[in-house]
């Protein structure tokens, strides 16, 4: 039915069809923004291997480490494919994260080890007598006793690289920075390499690394496991270094110096220092998943 109104008519069933439409669109508009934003948009990484000898076989076991190192260090849902035709791997991932630290599960390398270490005082001689490193490691930042050799700041640490690469180098000691930590000193430590053997213990000496907080203190505490292969020699390591302290390294930057005080027949030991969870959650996914036979960096 149509009722004149002045020059036009109006239709009440057209009117009827054309108001419904514009509420459905209305809610549509209202509520379409609800739903799209459940849908979670995925982050990916893009990993390149730099090797030569880069193989689908050690790309898959490259794969497998980094799944065990995302599902230690975090409960979130990662996907790792291989790309063999490009020696890739692409991991994605649903919810939000950290990409920067995720991009480090990734890529390093996870060489964890122990070392002696040379006190200040106990140095080789070519080292005591070197003025010009000495002078770049304030003394009154490290005790002649200490495990560290000096400190310096951040910016000084390129100096310093700087002089020990032109420095002639012994067989017997390798010198490794600390984990540098916001607005601390970084310092620097002489590890006890026996003519060129390396470290005390290494990845395959390792049953297993975890990560947890004291109730009471609220420190984290990061306690390594040894396999039998590496319990009788960290017992050794314990006797002959009592007193003194031994390095903990994990790809190439010293963790934590404990100091031993006690010979260890249990074939454990125990990290704490000033670590946030993430940090201590990061360092307990790189050292108990093993150490990756590719070199990695990020491409995407």
């Amino acid at each position: 039915m149509a009722i004149p109104f002045g020059r036009y008519k109006i239709n009440y069933k057209q009117m009827k069809t054309v108001l419904y439409t514009f509420i459905a669109f209305f809610i549509f508009g209202i509520l379409q923004p609800a739903f799209t934003s459940k849908v979670p948009k995925q982050k990916g990484i893009l990993i390149q291997a730099m090797d030569s000898n880069a193989s689908s076989q050690l790309l898959v076991q490259s794969a497998k480490i980094i799944s065990g190192r995302l599902t230690d260090f975090s409960s979130e849902k990662f996907e790792v494919t291989v790309i063999p035709e490009k020696n890739q791997i692409q991991v994605t991932s649903d919810q939000t994260q950290d990409l920067e630290t995720v991009e480090k599960l990734l890529t390093h390398k996870g060489v964890l080890a122990f070392y002696e270490i040379y006190t200040r005082s106990a140095l080789p001689d070519s080292l005591k007598n070197d003025n010009r490193l000495f002078s770049m490691l304030p003394s009154n930042s490290a005790s002649q006793t200490d495990a560290k050799i000096g400190c310096t700041t951040v910016d000084g640490i390129e100096k310093v690289n700087e002089y020990l690469k032109a420095a002639n180098q012994s067989k017997n000691f390798q010198f490794v920075w600390d984990q540098p930590f916001e607005g601390l000193d970084v310092c620097l430590y002489a590890l006890k390499t026996n003519d060129g053997k390396g470290a005390l213990i290494a990845n395959s000496d390792i049953e297993s690394v975890k990560s947890s907080e004291d109730e009471t203190s609220h420190i984290q505490e990061i306690t390594i496991a040894l396999k039998k292969s590496g319990t009788d020699v960290w017992a050794d390591a314990t006797r002959r270094n009592l007193n003194h302290a031994i390095a903990i390294v994990l790809d190439d930057k010293v963790l934590a110096a404990p100091v031993v005080n006690a010979v260890i027949y249990g074939g454990k030991a125990m990290v704490t220092g000033s670590y946030t969870p993430t940090q201590a959650r990061y360092i307990a996914a790189i050292g108990n998943n093993g150490e990756l036979p590719l070199f990695f960096k990020v491409v995407k």
